[in-house]
């Protein structure tokens, strides 16, 4: 086996075992971290989020990271410039690319969802 595969090391999260936190920018919002450069340095970030239903997430932008969706569950839609509306329910899947601005809104039931960042944010 390379040595660079010999550094690298699995890593294992079950659901109970799930770090959730307020979102630090955005109400309604819980995120637990999965994969990060800070802890696992890796050039990407892996988290689940919950968005609540009520959950207020202004506009923004992800300046040099592309935000991927996948939807396990709950009903919302998502604003993208250019795009417009995109209704999000379970199996939906939604690249935003870098310097693009979004925004979640209208959850109609709460959602949760696979979210990664490429390159790393955190």
């Amino acid at each position: 086996m390379p040595a660079l595969m010999e550094a690298v090391e699995p890593k294992v999260i079950q659901s109970s075992e799930m770090d959730w936190n307020p979102h630090p920018k955005f109400p309604g919002v819980e995120i637990a971290y999965m994969l990060t450069k800070r802890d696992d340095d890796v050039n990407m970030t892996c988290a689940m989020v919950h968005w609540r239903v009520g959950a207020e997430i202004p506009r923004h932008i992800h300046e040099n990271s592309d935000d991927i969706l996948y939807i396990l569950k709950g009903k919302a839609k998502i604003w993208i410039d250019g795009y417009g509306d995109i209704p999000l329910k379970a199996g939906s899947f939604v690249r935003v690319p870098a310097g693009v601005e979004h925004q979640p809104h209208d959850v109609e039931e709460d959602l949760l969802a696979h979210d990664t960042w490429f390159p790393a944010t955190v």
